[in-house]
């Protein structure tokens, strides 16, 4: 037993430790949610250690003394979890200067919960959601019941490609990811496509037969699981604009290039070519902008032609059994008419819940238009989009309106961007270094020009 105590002690101290080195480091954007997380591991250390001095009670049974010490071992390996959650969320693997401008998507998204990035050298981007229950954990300390009230569950951890993949512009599919966290403001109205359902029925009974009840409830949670990303699509593209359809699918040729389709996604040709059937509606869209300003034609292939268009059903639904097994493959194949036909009401039914809830917060083509004439011709000039003049008064440029000029210019003007006098590696990847170089330095002193007209 003794032996026991003492080695649960020196992990515990050993936990203590690496808390007050984290502590110590910088977080980007100075943000409060790395803190919070660490109070948290703090917390579960200080309970766990008021374990091991209640084993030591010479009136408490030995078994129950016992008990006491692994449960101590138990919070440890929690504290020890919760700082392996925080990997990557240091000022070394997220760029400083994003964080702040985020979290104003987040303030602007009405999103109360406690947040936190981190990068990690993986093609993912991802959200997070977790919550711990201290209730049940008998004697919890101050310290952790403080932790935990201090934190507004459930927290949310925002996950992004760090390094090669670490390019700001490419930052736009953060705005999806936010998305996942407001999916469920928006609501669907399924009456309207009973009938498709039940063609969907028929087509899937042909192919494998009789359906159960139980498959029925499958099936439907594929659909919702599919809904749900192009809940979050739509709110990405609201938000971020143009940006968010280049990023995402330069993500997806970059990461994958396969049919993207399973359980929890719809095929990847079928999500972007929605955001492209957005991108050029209005009048004007963004795609007449960028026709007219950069004679670009919009396709959903544009920064994307290796990602793959799902064959015929029949040829598809023979490939994916080869991974799914026959029932997966088939909600799959058939499932892909029914969320098309969805696709037009899911974007509508975003728009409508961000106009009422934070209309301040979506990216118009007329906002695009000034932000392309303010900004694109100085960023060539290698001027970064730190701010603009409105009437006189300098306002700082948004994050969303730097990520679309950004795109803007590595689409159609990278050739008149300089790529320096280095003359290692490649020189478009020069050019585009020094671009995302530019756009980091617009975002770090937009929010300079930001801090100070707040203190003025």
């Amino acid at each position: 037993m003794e032996h026991a105590r003492r080695a649960c002690s020196f992990f515990l101290a050993r936990l203590r430790a690496e808390i007050e080195r984290l502590r110590g480091g910088v977080f980007p954007g100075h943000h409060p949610g790395p803190h919070k997380w660490l109070n948290l591991a703090d917390g579960f250390i200080d309970t766990a250690e008021q374990y091991i001095q209640q084993s030591y009670d010479p009136n408490l049974h030995p078994d129950l003394a016992g008990v006491k010490v692994v449960e101590a071992e138990d919070l440890g390996d929690q504290a020890y979890d919760l700082l392996e959650q925080m990997l990557g969320s240091d000022a070394e693997h997220i760029p400083h200067q994003v964080v702040a401008p985020f979290q104003r998507w987040v303030d602007g998204l009405d999103i109360e919960n406690t947040i936190f990035f981190r990068a990690e050298h993986a093609a993912n981007y991802e959200l997070w959601i977790v919550e711990y229950d201290i209730d049940n954990i008998n004697g919890a300390t101050d310290s952790l019941k403080a932790a935990s009230k201090a934190i507004h569950w459930p927290l949310l951890r925002v996950t992004v490609p760090g390094q090669a993949l670490g390019m700001l512009p490419h930052f736009a599919v953060v705005a999806h990811e936010l998305g996942h966290a407001i999916e469920d403001r928006v609501s669907i109205d399924f009456d309207k496509y009973d009938a498709d359902w039940q063609e969907f029925v028929t087509r899937v009974q042909a192919r494998i037969g009789t359906l159960s009840q139980d498959d029925i409830i499958d099936a439907k949670e594929i659909l919702s699981d599919w809904l749900i990303e192009l809940k979050s699509d739509a709110v990405g593209f609201y938000v971020a604009g143009p940006a968010f359809f280049f990023a995402l699918a330069g993500f997806l040729e970059i990461s994958g290039r396969g049919y993207g389709i399973g359980r929890s996604h719809p095929p990847s040709d079928t999500r972007l070519d929605l955001l492209v059937d957005h991108i050029k509606s209005g009048a004007p869209s963004f795609a007449n902008i960028y026709k007219d300003l950069g004679g670009l034609d919009i396709t959903p292939e544009i920064n994307s032609p290796n990602v793959m268009k799902v064959s015929p059903p029949d040829n598809l639904f023979a490939e994916l059994s080869r991974d799914l097994d026959g029932k997966e493959a088939a909600f799959c194949v058939e499932l892909i008419p029914l969320v098309k036909k969805m696709g037009k009401d899911i974007y509508s039914s975003v728009l409508l819940n961000l106009k009422d809830e934070c209309a301040d917060m979506i990216y118009t083509p007329a906002q695009f238009l000034l932000d392309w004439n303010r900004h694109v011709d100085a960023l060539c000039a290698l001027i970064p989009p730190i701010e603009y003049n409105d009437g006189g008064t300098l306002k700082a440029t948004s994050l969303t309106s730097i990520l679309n000029v950004g795109w803007a210019a590595l689409l159609t003007r990278l050739d008149d961007i300089s790529a320096g006098s280095s003359t290692t590696g490649d020189e478009t990847a020069r050019r585009m270094e020094r671009l995302n170089e530019l756009l980091l330095k617009a975002v770090e002193l937009s929010e300079a020009r930001r801090l100070w007209d707040e203190h003025q």
